[in-house]
């Protein structure tokens, strides 16, 4: 039988299938409690899907920001030619601090996305770049380290081969000693 899954969840569920379907009636009977056994933990196992990420991308979006209406498609688009959980989008929507929001809403939204960015191993990057918009940063989902950056102007083919650089650099970099794909990376607007 040809495996095409990762996750070992399918390929025991599958394998276990095949036996039974193989198996004389007699021989099913008594398989019978076996395989309860097995969908009960089955069932209780994460699937690969369930699994953390290799990568997050740390993406600052906004839904009044003309910019991110075109970097959050390609994004998605990029995204989706991996296999499903391997890459993780985390939006830090800053929305409510636009033009009109009051200085104590704006402090509002900022703390939030700077709660959600601590979150996720990433506070140092709202304080490099929080309040910007159409930036979107990837990183090691285990340490939160920065592995590249996407901007705007990039097509989704471009995101795409740096994402699988990064999962590269993410599987088999060093925790801890993981250095920048590049220096695609604008400087921090923050102090």
């Amino acid at each position: 039988m040809l495996m095409r899954s990762h996750d070992p969840k399918q390929i025991l569920q599958a394998s276990f299938l095949a036996h039974f379907r193989s198996s004389s009636a007699a021989q099913r009977d008594h398989l019978m409690p076996y395989a309860l056994i097995l969908l009960l933990i089955l069932w209780s196992l994460p699937s690969a899907a369930q699994a953390e990420p290799t990568v997050k991308i740390i993406n600052f979006t906004a839904d009044w920001c003309p910019n991110c209406h075109i970097l959050n498609p390609r994004l998605d688009e990029a995204i989706s030619s991996f296999e499903t959980g391997r890459i993780e989008r985390i939006d830090l929507d800053t929305t409510g601090a636009g033009r009109r929001a009051s200085p104590l809403e704006r402090a509002a939204v900022h703390t939030q996305a700077l709660q959600h960015a601590a979150d996720h191993q990433v506070a140092y990057l709202w304080h490099r770049y929080g309040g910007v918009t159409a930036i979107a940063v990837a990183v090691a989902a285990d340490t939160g380290e920065l592995l590249t950056c996407f901007m705007r102007p990039m097509t989704a083919g471009e995101i795409e081969a740096r994402l699988q650089l990064s999962l590269e650099l993410a599987d088999h970099g060093k925790p801890g000693k993981r250095r920048a794909l590049d220096q695609h990376c604008p400087n921090p607007v923050r102090g």
